[in-house]
């Protein structure tokens, strides 16, 4: 294994060579709880659980899909080729059993680690998650789940990469020359609860690091990771063996609702947490330390 000294830039070496990327926060003494990053964001969304695992005493390990901040790239990487690596991981780490935490996109990986490593887990706890968009044998209407941008996006991703790199670059790009016309742009249709969060000159900060760091190695890892929301996961819901804790804002108008009362109604030992008024970036920031509480108790 090989590490950084900076806490938010680690790294460790895989069998095969490939590189994970990592950052720490919270207590570094405290119960291990693996955070898994939505998309498009990186290891550095793992800040939003510093204050409450230091108050709680959560050791929040993030760590970079393939592709995005450290982590090496993968061509045909696979949903279910990620369990293998969070264990091998667990492993360089020292750590035997550990909770699992994913945000939005990440939902589809913690589920993924539950089905198919379950005996490494404690909890695993899905916050404002993405659910399944396609899934053999059912007929789901993707539109009811997720958002039109992010669907159109994934879609062209799946179809068309090349294409979907480049809008992507270029939006990447206008970004970089004008943060705050970015987020003003992203806040568009955003229910106040998370216009109000993003509001906040910390949390923009914050923000413009995490998406910059997601594009340290170009589009080519996060255009293929957004192309398999599309696609089915290669498992099922109805096959996750572990209790799953659901955290989803009612006012979300990211992954929608009715994308967390679905996934609650499939896996087979769920409790779903409806919060009120609650958009998908309150639901991260806001309830960061009852989450938390949750899965350590749990653990």
């Amino acid at each position: 294994m090989t590490t950084d000294v900076d806490r938010n830039a680690q790294t460790i070496t895989l069998r095969d060579g490939r590189t994970l990327g990592y950052a720490e926060y919270g207590d570094p003494h405290g119960k291990p709880v693996l955070e898994f990053h939505g998309w498009p964001s990186c290891r550095l969304e793992g800040w939003v659980y510093d204050e409450a695992g230091k108050k709680l005493g959560a050791r929040v390990i993030a760590i970079d899909r393939p592709g995005f901040g450290l982590s090496t790239y993968k061509n045909r990487y696979r949903i279910i080729d990620w369990p293998k690596d969070v264990a091998e991981f667990a492993d360089a780490l020292g750590l035997g059993k550990f909770a699992a935490l994913g945000i939005s996109s990440g939902a589809p990986y913690v589920l993924a680690c539950a089905r198919f490593i379950p005996e490494r887990l404690t909890v695993c706890a899905l916050v404002s998650g993405l659910a399944p968009l396609k899934v053999e044998g059912e007929k789901i209407d993707p539109k009811a789940h997720i958002i039109k941008t992010e669907l159109q996006i994934a879609g062209l991703a799946s179809t068309a990469p090349l294409a979907a790199r480049l809008i992507f670059w270029w939006f990447a790009r206008a970004a970089q020359k004008d943060p705050d016309k970015a987020i003003s742009s992203t806040t568009k249709g955003m229910p106040p609860s998370d216009i109000a969060l993003l509001e906040d000159d910390a949390a923009k900060q914050q923000y413009h690091e995490t998406f910059a760091e997601t594009m340290r190695q170009g589009t080519k890892g996060p255009i293929a990771s957004v192309a398999l929301e599309v696609k089915p996961w290669g498992f099922r819901l109805e096959e996750v063996p572990m209790h799953i804790s659901i955290w989803q804002g009612e006012a979300d108008n990211l992954a929608f609702p009715a994308g967390a009362r679905y996934m609650s109604s499939k896996l087979p030992d769920c409790e779903l947490h409806m919060i009120p008024d609650a958009g998908h970036i309150t639901v991260v920031a806001t309830h960061a330390e009852d989450v938390l509480r949750e899965v350590l108790a749990a653990s």
